[in-house]
């Protein structure tokens, strides 16, 4: 039997103490939201899984990308990203054991109650518009070889946060589509999963709702006098682990430390204490060369 909902997130494991603080903030925020979380991950250590399950009902699924083997990606996928961002698309497979699948990126802070994301849609899909064409998701070169099926002209979608539900019949085939056609389209990606994605949306003429507005992911720099915000996404750099201050997720990342949960190394008194030496080295050698 299925269970009802799932909110899912995913990433290496370097970033687990930024889940867990996701983790903690949907408990505060919103604690009847899901049955359980669902993070995707590349090994995370069975000691942060027993600590963040302690926290909230969390099911870990370890995630082997079918595009190891896969070359023609361009830098941004495999140095500023990861491989690890292809992992959106479980969230098809996952409507295999749940009704409703939330995807949330974990750069994030939640504020408000998000209960309306459970709305039950005839479309079984919730995402949110951009204010760029399609085109803008992938290199220039796309052009010598996209289909003519496909509009790059039309607005494509962003997938911050979004939707799926049962409502969905051929969730199976979508999730088959985009592990087969990203390969095709590899080396011309830009911002890689969204522009598959919205590629899936144009194959298979698929309709969706888009009540989630830029209110579900707004900047804490740039958006931040817009009324009524439901998250806060941290999205480009810094995050809020690296330069970005915000007082809810240094609360939650203090307790995940208090709790023996693995810390970022950058935030470590070792790291620190080895940057001051380096810098203080740099400036024993470089004084003869500065006047």
């Amino acid at each position: 039997m299925k269970k009802k909902t799932a909110i899912v997130t995913g990433g290496t494991s370097n970033d687990v103490p930024a889940m867990a603080c996701l983790v903690m903030n949907i408990k505060d925020t919103n604690p009847n939201l899901a049955d359980e979380i669902v993070i995707l991950h590349d090994g995370i250590s069975e000691k942060d899984q027993k600590l963040i399950n302690s926290i909230f009902p969390t099911r870990f699924i370890f995630y082997e990308s079918p595009f190891e083997k896969i070359s023609g990606f361009q830098d941004v996928v495999t140095k500023y990203f990861s491989l690890m961002v292809f992992c959106r698309y479980e969230c098809f497979r996952l409507l295999e054991d749940y009704e409703t699948v939330i995807w949330t990126d974990y750069d994030v802070v939640i504020l408000q109650d998000l209960s309306e994301l459970k709305k039950n849609t005839d479309s079984g899909m919730i995402f949110s518009y951009t204010l760029e064409p399609l085109s803008s998701q992938f290199y220039p070169t796309i052009s010598q070889v996209i289909n003519t099926e496909f509009d790059l002209t039309k607005k494509g979608i962003c997938i911050p946060i979004f939707v799926l539900n049962h409502k969905i019949k051929d969730y199976l085939i979508y999730y088959q589509w985009l592990i087969e056609n990203t390969p095709i389209y590899a080396e011309h990606l830009l911002l890689p999963e969204v522009a598959v994605v919205n590629l899936l949306l144009q194959k298979f003429n698929l309709n969706f709702d888009a009540y989630i507005t830029n209110k579900y992911y707004a900047h804490p720099v740039t958006d931040k006098d817009m009324q009524d915000i439901k998250i806060l996404h941290a999205y480009g750099l810094p995050k809020f682990w690296d330069g970005m201050y915000n007082k809810t997720w240094e609360k939650n990342y203090k307790k995940w430390i208090k709790m023996g949960g693995s810390p970022y190394e950058h935030r470590t008194l070792k790291s620190k204490i080895k940057r001051t030496f380096l810098y203080r080295g740099l400036r024993k050698v470089l004084r003869p060369f500065v006047k």
